[in-house]
């Protein structure tokens, strides 16, 4: 079975951890224990089921609502399987988000439609460039809380240009 390695980057509280709880979830990756844990874990913090919690096990992670640390996942499709690294969005885990994107496949960049492309998602595009990561494709995060049209658009314009400054097909990448 054919392995596919991907990294996923973008500013903190974009959505990084909770899209990746949300993919094993939806695709019967966790066992009913690991997700009774969550739920559980989840009310103690007085939150409704976080999905985050699937990879920040940390309990400071947990208090601060930040991944801290990469950590390393893993889900089957019919056709092959998946290794998936969810890196740090803070500006103070840069060195673990770099650890993390060396030697994958991809990337996939997390980015909040309400806050559109932050300091910490230009900093991830340009350090993927830097460790060769060979393909990328954007996830517009939280796009129910944009009402605007126009502002989505504005918002996919902008990544699309930060994905061209740093070589990447800005026109061509999936978003």
């Amino acid at each position: 079975m054919d392995v596919l390695s991907f990294v996923i980057v973008g500013h903190v509280d974009h959505g990084k951890s909770t899209l990746i709880g949300r993919l094993l979830y939806d695709t019967d990756s966790l066992p009913p224990d690991k997700i009774e844990e969550i739920k559980k874990a989840s009310a103690g913090q007085g939150r409704r089921t976080e999905f985050a919690y699937l990879l920040d096990h940390l309990e400071e992670e947990r208090k601060q609502g930040i991944t801290i640390d990469t950590t390393q996942v893993f889900f089957n499709s019919p056709k092959r399987r998946y290794v998936i690294i969810d890196a740090p969005g803070h500006v103070e885990f840069v060195k673990n988000m770099i650890t993390g994107a060396a030697q994958m496949d991809g990337a996939i960049v997390v980015v909040s439609a309400a806050d559109g492309p932050m300091p910490q998602t230009r900093e991830h595009v340009l350090l993927a460039r830097q460790v060769n990561v060979p393909a990328l494709v954007v996830f517009l995060n939280k796009v129910d809380l944009v009402d605007d049209e126009e502002l989505l658009e504005l918002v996919e314009l902008e990544v699309r240009e930060l994905l061209s400054k740093y070589d990447f097909p800005g026109d061509d990448v999936p978003v």
